[in-house]
């Protein structure tokens, strides 16, 4: 059994011999995500399609569950799961368990706050592509209400500045991703409000993409 659709996974699951092992994949997500492209998808230059894998084009011979572990037990090889089963507007959960043999447990992690007061009510993620499509509309919101009659400069620099928190990979290549778009598309749609947008990176450490070397810093 495995349980999650992520880097992980993905590559388990095309090299798994399954003549030689039944493979049950578990996970509420039922596709593989290209994590480095979410930035450009968020703002529109990649398309959404292109950046997932359905699990079943990866490997048509494994049983897919679309459904969360709640809960793993050793001693019986067991897991229990729940899934939300839908039909029409009604949707309801329903709870089982699937034994195994061997655990391939990959499910990655949840994005941490810190204990940052504000970051779950009021900022995005980007880390699936839910979160993707959230910012990508977000954008375009806050350059649609900019464009309102009877805002002054202010309210139009407001709602115009955009703030990503981290300058790791993903913090810097989403600005990047933002600035291009500005650049491109915010000069044919918007280019009366061009001059008050403002792109801010917050980073606690003294320096950005802390893990790469100092020459990639400096591009």
């Amino acid at each position: 059994v495995v349980l999650g659709t992520g880097w992980g996974a993905a590559a388990f699951l095309k090299n798994i011999d399954t003549d030689k092992y039944h493979v049950t994949v578990i996970s509420p997500r039922n596709y593989f995500v290209f994590t480095p492209m979410l930035a450009g998808a968020s703002v529109g230059t990649v398309d959404f399609k292109s950046i997932t894998e359905p699990i079943r084009e990866i490997n048509s011979k494994v049983r897919y569950l679309e459904a969360a572990a709640t809960e793993i037990d050793p001693k019986t090889n067991t897991i229990s799961c729940i899934s939300i089963v839908c039909e029409g507007n009604s949707c309801e959960t329903e709870m089982f368990d699937v034994n195994y043999d061997r655990l391939l447990f990959s499910v990655g992690a949840q994005t941490t706050t810190f204990g940052t007061p504000g970051v779950e009510e009021y900022c995005n993620y980007l880390k699936q592509v839910g979160d993707a499509q959230q910012i990508k509309n977000a954008i375009v919101n806050c350059f649609e209400s900019a464009g309102l009659p009877n805002l002054t400069d202010e309210d139009k620099q407001k709602e115009l500045t955009f703030v990503i928190v981290g300058a790791g990979p993903t913090g810097i290549e989403f600005a990047a991703e933002l600035l291009d778009f500005i650049e491109e598309d915010g000069r044919r749609y918007y280019k009366d409000l061009l001059p008050f947008v403002r792109i801010k990176i917050v980073e606690a450490a003294p320096s950005i993409l802390r893990p790469f070397e100092d020459g990639m810093k400096d591009e």
